[in-house]
């Protein structure tokens, strides 16, 4: 998908789709302003990482038949990171909390004081090391919270011992995470067999949809509907693209064409490529970009933000992002 888009010129940079999406919808310019320097440091900081994958050996390939992500491991061992993962954390947050500060102002003396922190100057060498460990484990997944034997300090724990806002330490703590699982994503996607995953999570990290793309296709198979084209869904967490049936929810994988619905936004030019479909089962929603028979120019993940005026909309109807993250929790 991604590749294919890329071969027919028809990826926006973000700062070309930045412009795009405050040209359309000048309301949006600050929001998505902020978003677009995060999404800039985050290529940054994926840049500054070592050619290093984040798993020991070869990933596991006998479990996507069985749902479990290629990065599942990782996942769970963020309760406790491996020193390796956290250097490795502590170089992307180094690059991306300039930025960061810049995006968010408020936070920017705390940011420059976690910076501070992170690089440790004339102290332990591994005290900064030990920091990104906090971090990391501060956000780790509940289930491998709960199962750890040293869970480590909650975020609001840390605050308090560093004197840093909880929101700051979040963000850092987010900001860096992803880093790390784009960067492995982009290795290890390609070892992922569409025709095996069927799940409505990420086959590489298992984070949920934050957009759909639809796509032209040839073939005929569940994932399509007539010369409807392919859904491909694209990972809140590491940016990964993979294919789902596209008249199923990721949520719930309810396929009741009477309990889902499209939502698009009346009255919009876009709205014969911009809409967002609804689960009446589980109450979620999902935004997706129609390319099928299109020239649009897109860049795949700025489309969370371009598209917000579709969270709107759903929310207002009681349904709830399948990603939920800081940008289209509107309540």
């Amino acid at each position: 998908m991604r590749q294919t888009l890329e071969h027919q010129h028809r990826l926006f940079d973000v700062d070309e789709a930045l412009q795009d999406i405050t040209s359309r919808r000048p309301a949006m310019t600050d929001i998505a302003t902020s978003f677009a320097l995060l999404q800039k440091a985050r290529l940054d900081a994926q840049a500054a990482l070592p050619d290093s994958p984040l798993l020991d050996g070869d990933p596991d390939l006998a479990g996507l038949p069985h749902g479990r992500p290629l990065l599942a491991d990782f996942m769970e061992s963020l309760a406790t990171p491996a020193k390796t993962t956290a250097e490795h954390f502590r170089a992307a947050a180094k690059v991306i909390l300039p930025q960061a500060a810049q995006a968010f102002p408020k936070l920017a003396p705390d940011l420059a004081r976690l910076a501070l922190l992170l690089d440790s100057p004339g102290k332990a060498p591994d005290e900064g090391v030990q920091l990104a460990a906090s971090l990391l484990a501060a956000i780790a997944p509940a289930k491998a919270r709960n199962t750890a034997e040293s869970a480590g300090a909650t975020m609001e724990e840390l605050a308090t011992r560093l004197g840093i806002s909880s929101p700051a330490l979040h963000m850092t703590a987010t900001e860096g995470l992803l880093a790390l699982l784009t960067h492995a994503s982009a290795r290890l996607l390609p070892q992922v067999d569409n025709d095996i995953w069927r799940r409505g999570y990420c086959p590489v990290c298992g984070g949920g949809p934050d957009s759909g793309i639809l796509k032209e296709a040839k073939e005929d198979s569940e994932f399509l509907i007539a010369k409807a084209g392919q859904l491909w869904l694209h990972c809140s967490q590491c940016a990964a693209l993979w294919r789902f049936p596209r008249m199923r929810c990721a949520a719930c994988d309810c396929e009741d064409p009477q309990r889902l619905e499209l939502l698009l936004a009346e009255g919009d030019p876009r709205s014969d490529a911009e809409r967002v479909q609804l689960c009446h089962d589980c109450k979620s929603y999902l935004p997706t970009l129609n390319m099928v028979d299109r020239t649009d120019r897109i860049n795949l993940e700025m489309l969370p933000i371009s598209m917000l005026h579709l969270d709107i909309l759903a929310q207002k109807r009681g349904f709830a992002p399948m990603a939920p993250s800081p940008w289209n929790t509107l309540t």
